[in-house]
């Protein structure tokens, strides 16, 4: 079970960030929440390799493979943050959790992953939680512009997700974390840029709400790649997606997103689904 508590602290960062997001996007505009999360994040991964004495070493070889984990996982970041503009945070997350279902199958096939059928049964029910709770009272999801952007969010991480694990088994957990979130964080900031976005430094007093889910998606990040290494990326994605439990909490705290006894009855599926995945 100690195997699960990293996967269970990144569930708990990641969760809180999308809803941490979303206030930083309302009060300082999308082009800014995103850059200077990412530049926390930069901050404090820099800051941590310092402390721990990491020595980096980078084989060319996998450089074409590094581009592409990298654009691929910023411009998933950048589409996430899109939807998140338009869309309701308790709705968004849990919908672009349908990328799990990609990483299952892809890990399993691609990476050779084994997972029992009492996992992927979990795996599916955390899925299928949290898409319940994204629907509206008739069970049904409106069409909305965020959904488009939050599509190709879910492809792009699906790639992400599923190949973060070549890195990890070379760089370990850590060195994961700084070369890949350093990588994404140089691809959002230029391309904000040059496309002529306000990205100007926020008001000091206003640092902060960029700076949370910096501080959120540091500490996701580094023990996602710790869960990975520990239990594999199928298994880690799965758990990830019970991120809207989370995400569902902290955005009726911060942004008074109401629930409803049908988010209530997906939480509980979402419970169960968990439960599956670390007895079976």
């Amino acid at each position: 079970m100690l195997n699960f508590v990293p996967s269970l602290i990144s569930l708990l960062s990641y969760g809180s960030a999308s809803a941490a997001s979303k206030k930083a996007i309302g009060i300082i505009g999308r082009h800014k929440a995103i850059v200077y999360a990412y530049i926390v994040l930069v901050v404090l991964l820099a800051a941590g390799a310092v402390i721990l004495g990491e020595e980096f070493s980078f084989p060319l070889e996998i450089l074409p493979f590094y581009i592409a984990q990298v654009s691929i996982g910023a411009l998933g970041a950048i589409a996430a943050y899109k939807a998140l503009d338009y869309g309701k945070a308790s709705i968004v997350s849990p919908i672009g959790k349908v990328y799990v279902l990609a990483v299952l199958a892809t890990s399993i096939i691609i990476l050779g992953e084994e997972l029992t059928i009492g996992q992927i049964a979990g795996s599916v029910a955390i899925v299928g939680s949290a898409v319940v709770l994204a629907m509206d009272k008739a069970g049904k999801l409106k069409a909305e512009k965020w959904m488009l952007y939050l599509g190709f969010s879910v492809i792009c991480r699906a790639y992400y997700f599923t190949f973060i694990k070549n890195f990890v088994l070379l760089f370990g957990a850590y060195q994961t974390a700084v070369l890949l979130e350093v990588g994404i964080a140089v691809f959002t900031i230029a391309f904000h840029a040059l496309r002529g976005r306000d990205i100007s430094p926020p008001a000091a007093g206003k640092l902060r709400y960029p700076a949370a889910p910096g501080i959120l998606v540091f500490i996701g990040s580094v023990f996602y790649n710790l869960s990975v290494s520990y239990i594999g990326a199928a298994l880690t994605a799965a758990i990830s997606a019970g991120t809207p439990i989370v995400n569902s909490v902290a955005s009726y705290a911060l942004l008074r997103e109401k629930l409803d006894m049908h988010k209530y009855a997906a939480i509980v599926l979402m419970v169960v689904g968990l439960a599956m995945v670390f007895l079976f």
